[in-house]
C-alpha cells in the first residue's frame, strides 16, 4: 500500500481572511495581534495570486526581520513542492481552505507552480526584509541616491568597531589637548551608567546630530529648568527623594 505524503493541510481561511487574501483585492490593510495568523493570510495571498496567473517575479513580499522572510519563503516553497505530487483529495482540501475552485484545471495549475517559481526570471519570488529591499534599490540607482557605485552596507559588528575607535580617538584628542571638562564628564557618565551603557548612550547621541545641534550651548541650565531643580545640587535632590520623607513609605509598605 502506497504511503500518503506527510503534508499538513492548510488551515481554512475565515471571514476577513478570505477577502484579504483574494487576488482581486487591492490596498489591503491587515492588523492583528502576534500569533493570530498574519503570516498565514499573507502566504495564502501569494498562493492565490500564483493560482490566478500572477508572474512569480512580479510578487514582492517585505518583512521586518530576516527570520520572518525565511519563514515566509520556506512555508510557500514547502506548500508548492507538496502540491506537485499531492493526491487529488488532499490537494482539493488545500484549495478549498484557500477559498479557491478545485476543478481539474486549477489542480493542474497548482501542480506546475513549483517549477514555475524555480524557472522565473530573477530567482522567482522576492521575499526579503525592508532593509534589504531598500539596499537593492540604492544599489540599482547609486547616482540618483548620491552614493558611490559598488557601495556596501556596513555590518553590525563593523559599525560597533568603528564607533569604539571613534570614541577612543575622542578621548585621546581630549587628553592631548587638555580638555579636562570633557574627560571629567565622560568619567562621570561611565561611573553613573557603567562602561557599556555609557558607550550605548553616546552611540545613540551620535546618531542624532541634528537634535544635539538644536540644544545649543549652555545645556546644563536648560536641563535644570526642565527638571525644576534650579540651583540645587542634583546629588542632594536624589538623596532627599530617597529618604523616608521623600515618598509615601506607608503606602509602599501597605
Amino acid at each position: 500500500m502506497a504511503r500518503r505524503p506527510d503534508h499538513k493541510p492548510l488551515p481554512p481561511l475565515e471571514r476577513e481572511q478570505v477577502q484579504a487574501s483574494h487576488p482581486g483585492s487591492s490596498d489591503v490593510w491587515l492588523s492583528a495581534s502576534a500569533g493570530t495568523g498574519k503570516t498565514q493570510v499573507l502566504t495564502a495571498r501569494v498562493l492565490r495570486l500564483l493560482l490566478h496567473g500572477a508572474r512569480p517575479e512580479a510578487i514582492l513580499c517585505l518583512t521586518f526581520t530576516k527570520a520572518g522572510a525565511a519563514e515566509m519563503a520556506n512555508r510557500i516553497n514547502e506548500i508548492l513542492g507538496a502540491w506537485v505530487r499531492l493526491p487529488s483529495d488532499m490537494l482539493v482540501k488545500d484549495l478549498k481552505a484557500l477559498g479557491e475552485d478545485y476543478g481539474p484545471d486549477i489542480r493542474d495549475a497548482a501542480r506546475t507552480l513549483f517549477a514555475k517559481v524555480l524557472d522565473a526570471r530573477g530567482g522567482g519570488l522576492r521575499i526579503q526584509t525592508i532593509h534589504s529591499f531598500c539596499q537593492s534599490l540604492l544599489a540599482g540607482f547609486p547616482a540618483e541616491a548620491e552614493l558611490i557605485p559598488g557601495f556596501r552596507a556596513i555590518e553590525g559588528r563593523e559599525e560597533v568597531m568603528i564607533a569604539h575607535a571613534a570614541l577612543a580617538d575622542l578621548v585621546s584628542d581630549a587628553t592631548r589637548t587638555g580638555q579636562l571638562g570633557l574627560i571629567e564628564r565622560l568619567e562621570a557618565l561611565s561611573h553613573r551608567l557603567g562602561e557599556d551603557a555609557a558607550r550605548t548612550l553616546l552611540t545613540r547621541c551620535a546618531r542624532e546630530p541634528d537634535a544635539l545641534e538644536s540644544l545649543g550651548v549652555g545645556i546644563e541650565p536648560k536641563i535644570r529648568r526642565w527638571l525644576g531643580i534650579g540651583d540645587a545640587d542634583p546629588e542632594a535632590v536624589l538623596v532627599e527623594a530617597c529618604t523616608d520623607s521623600g515618598f509615601d513609605r506607608v503606602g509602599l509598605e501597605r
